[in-house]
């Protein structure tokens, strides 16, 4: 479980990075520019979090339920992404709060 909730911590952050960060406009810009559906995906930190929660769950493999193993990675990246869901309002909230 542990392991699930700093993965969830990680999530949150690479996701607010890419989707929120300057240094990632450049990209997001690019990526729309080409493929559409890819720019959006870029510029959602939660449907970001979804993919990236999937990447980290298939390389740390953390179980949480005692399932079918692929039924039990999708479940538990997508309870990653929940969490990081979480996670991400909290690091909006700060940031509007300090005014950036």
């Amino acid at each position: 479980m542990e392991q699930a909730a700093l993965l969830s911590v990680v999530t949150a952050f690479i996701a607010f990075t890419v989707a929120e960060t300057v240094i990632f406009a450049s990209l997001r810009e690019w990526a729309k520019s080409r493929i559409a559906w890819l720019g959006k995906l870029l510029a959602c930190g939660y449907c970001s979090s979804v993919w990236i929660a999937l990447a980290l769950t298939a390389v740390y493999r953390p179980r949480l339920f005692e399932a079918w193993w692929p039924l039990d990675y999708l479940l538990t990246a997508v309870f990653i992404a929940w969490l990081s869901a979480f996670q991400w309002v909290i690091l909006c909230w700060l940031i509007d709060r300090v005014g950036k």
